[in-house]
């Protein structure tokens, strides 16, 4: 698993709203590593409840479900993660695509939870754009690959809308895909070592 690009500046005094592209199952546990070793936060991370229901071992990354489809289940998981940024030491991941999607699949298609989350809050957050990737490059198991460079701090009022969210999103995937293509291998964040050891860099 590795970082290209630099690490985010984030401001301490500010919750932060991780926004990933969903290109794999273990997106959520590659989320986990990522905060782990570089944002050093309280992590929260937005997932279908279907797919909760059924891998319980995700709530001890921070996992917590929605229910698309059900009003009431949907409000209810929006203003669970308003209530998440209410602490500036927490940060919320959410897959605004809904579904697996390849990583040169455009549009995007974020779905609008985020508005009514900063809606909610009402105050102010980081935005944080995480592109990733998994890559089968000359070895016989993949390797994951993030880039989150960048951050924005928003509110409610300020949004700019999902249109413009994709945009940037869309960007920071363009730019990922290129940097891996170039050959960059970046800081590692967790690697094997040998059968069945692994490392975890901080």
């Amino acid at each position: 698993m590795r970082l290209l690009g630099e690490p985010p500046d984030l401001s301490p005094d500010a919750p932060v709203i991780v926004v990933a592209n969903h290109c794999t199952w273990w997106d959520g546990f590659f989320i986990y590593v990522l905060n782990e070793a570089v944002l050093h936060r309280r992590l929260y991370v937005m997932m279908l409840e279907e797919q909760l229901r059924k891998y319980r071992f995700f709530r001890r990354l921070g996992a917590f479900g929605i229910s698309q489809g059900h009003p009431r289940g949907v409000r209810a998981a929006l203003s669970y993660s308003a209530g998440v940024l209410t602490e500036a030491s927490n940060c919320l991941c959410m897959f605004p695509q809904g579904t697996m999607r390849r990583l040169h699949d455009r549009p995007l298609g974020f779905m609008r939870g985020l508005e009514a989350i900063l809606r909610m809050h009402g105050g102010e957050a980081s935005v944080l754009p995480v592109a990733m990737a998994c890559e089968f490059l000359g070895d016989r198991r993949p390797e994951a690959f993030f880039l989150a460079d960048r951050s924005f701090r928003l509110s409610g009022a300020a949004f700019q809308g999902m249109e413009w969210l994709e945009r940037v999103q869309a960007s920071q995937m363009d730019r990922l895909d290129a940097m891996i293509t170039g050959g960059q291998k970046g800081r590692t964040l967790a690697g094997e070592t040998g059968p069945g050891d692994w490392r975890w860099q901080k």
